[in-house]
């Protein structure tokens, strides 16, 4: 099946060129993560915690992000930088690989504007850089899934077979989620008179055994802690099968997810090309790409309207479809391979550009404007400030942490990387400490219920202390960051049993110093 545009008018950008825009932007961003805040957004102290091991299992989440970014620490330390680095590589190969895909569907003039018009979809634009990690995952594993099934459509190869297995696999491995993009493009095949000679191809089994082995880790998991990771996704969805109210209100959540998600995209389209936006400029055809993208939406809304209809699903949220229309500005520009020699693709250009420069300054600016506005959020807590006043009150960076919340205890993750860190709260399983090592127990101010129950329960003796000190970015008389805590040595009767370790691990919320291959979950969940 050739989707492959003949007349492609232009020179694509080179590699070398290419290489360099992406450093630079992403370079940018990553420089601007690391200045602003040596504090850490929810799902960054996730990952802080989590990889503290590896195991087949992460809560109601696939494992994939927390292994990499577990190799990502091993090489350059527990840190923001280590955070921020994973995921702007991963930004950046998403646009790589989707300017790939373009590249052999698209005139050359369009091909980078089509990669680069990910900007103006908001969960990838602004969400993916603020705090998302299997969101932006599974987004770059979504290109690459692009890219290879056009290069497979084009030329049907072996390799590619097993290319696109282990993609598929990989994706899986990222969010649950990529199943949906992976059954639109099958549906999108067999709707395709020229593509289904693909399908009939042996090698796809080939295939499909790659993919196979490659989640085979986690699906053996899976299967032993199906109820905790299917509870906590139907809860995220508030999927209520059956009631017509529940429809209503999930085709709604669902339509709002969509404009939420492409609303900016399309608003741009026409302030920039107005009536040409919709309405083609000359009478060619629009060519076997776009057939093959209105097939790949149609199949795609099919299984959405679905998953409200038939699964019940009410609640929606917009970085949920970033994955399935992350590639919406290809699929507009492959439909509109006219507009090529439009007048106003260098305004297009040129709104790109701002719109780049001004995400990153929004970003770099965000915590220092809630600083001033006295409404501090995750980024102004004063880690190091912290890390060092905890010194100066005597712990040594050793032994366990024990911290009221999931932001603080990745947080302190990433100031004592030679301490286990958990989360915990009395009334869980008993938490997996070492015995005769220091101990510290700490919250916040607000946590002083927490902090004395918790101290009781670990048998852990001494009168708790507190420290108080400025917000990031807070100006003189605004209010401060305060913390309470607990410092000694945890008895030697708080080290249970291997047995007992393996069940925390998987009930508790506890993020233990368990074998590999356990199932290190936390209990309240990734929301990401």
């Amino acid at each position: 099946m050739n989707l492959i545009d003949p007349a492609r008018p232009g020179a694509a950008p080179s590699a070398r060129q290419l290489t360099l825009l992406l450093l630079a932007y992403f370079g940018a961003h990553l420089a601007s993560r690391v200045l602003i805040s040596d504090a850490l957004e929810l799902d960054e102290a996730e990952q802080a915690l989590w990889t503290q091991q590896l195991a087949a299992g992460y809560g109601a989440q696939p494992p994939l992000y927390t292994w990499l970014q577990w190799g990502v620490f091993q090489l350059t330390g527990v840190s923001v930088f280590s955070l921020a680095l994973l995921k702007n590589v991963l930004l950046a190969l998403t646009y790589v690989f989707t300017w790939l895909a373009a590249r052999r569907t698209l005139p050359a003039p369009l091909a980078l504007l089509a990669s680069a018009s990910m900007l103006l979809i908001p969960h990838i634009g602004w969400e993916s850089h603020r705090d998302l990690t299997h969101s932006v995952l599974v987004t770059t594993l979504a290109a690459a899934t692009v890219l290879v099934t056009l290069r497979l459509l084009e030329r049907p190869r072996p390799a590619l077979y097993l290319l696109l297995g282990g993609v598929a696999g990989l994706g899986m491995l990222s969010k649950y989620s990529y199943a949906v993009l992976f059954v639109a493009l099958a549906l999108a095949a067999l709707a395709t008179r020229e593509a289904r000679a693909v399908l009939r191809s042996p090698w796809l089994a080939a295939g499909a055994l790659v993919a196979l082995l490659v989640v085979a880790p986690h699906a053996w998991w899976l299967l032993d802690h199906w109820q905790m990771a299917s509870d906590r996704t139907l809860a995220k969805m508030d999927a209520q099968p059956g009631a017509v109210a529940g429809m209503v209100r999930g085709l709604g959540s669902l339509a709002n997810a969509l404009a939420g998600t492409l609303g900016v995209f399309a608003l741009a389209c026409v302030a920039v090309f107005g009536r040409d936006a919709w309405r083609a400029r000359d009478a060619r055809p629009r060519g076997a790409q776009c057939a093959w993208w209105l097939r790949y939406l149609a199949a795609l809304a099919a299984l959405l309207v679905a998953m409200v209809v038939l699964g019940g699903v009410t609640h929606v949220k917009g970085r949920w479809l970033q994955p399935l229309l992350c590639m919406a500005p290809l699929i507009w520009f492959g439909c509109r391979s006219d507009l090529a020699g439009h007048p106003r693709l260098r305004a297009w250009r040129r709104l790109l550009v701002v719109v780049a420069m001004v995400l990153l300054a929004l970003l770099t600016l965000r915590p220092m404007a809630d600083g001033w506005r006295g409404r501090p959020g995750d980024l102004n807590q004063p880690a190091a400030a912290l890390a060092r006043a905890l010194g100066a009150e005597g712990y040594d960076g050793s032994g366990t942490i024990v911290a009221s919340d999931r932001v603080m205890a990745g947080v302190l993750r990433t100031q004592f990387a030679r301490a286990q860190v958990r989360v915990w709260s009395p009334g869980m399983s008993r938490p997996q400490i070492a015995g005769d090592v220091p101990l510290l127990l700490i919250g916040t101010a607000a946590d002083a219920d927490w902090l004395r129950d918790s101290a009781a329960a670990l048998g852990l003796r001494g009168a708790a202390a507190e420290i108080d000190l400025p917000y990031r970015y807070s100006r003189d008389r605004q209010s401060h960051a305060q913390y309470r805590f607990v410092l000694g040595r945890a008895p030697q009767s708080s080290a249970p049993s291997v047995a007992s370790a393996a069940h925390t691990s998987s009930t508790s919320g506890i993020v233990p110093a368990c074998p590999k291959l356990a199932a290190c979950g936390n209990q309240n969940g990734s929301a990401r």
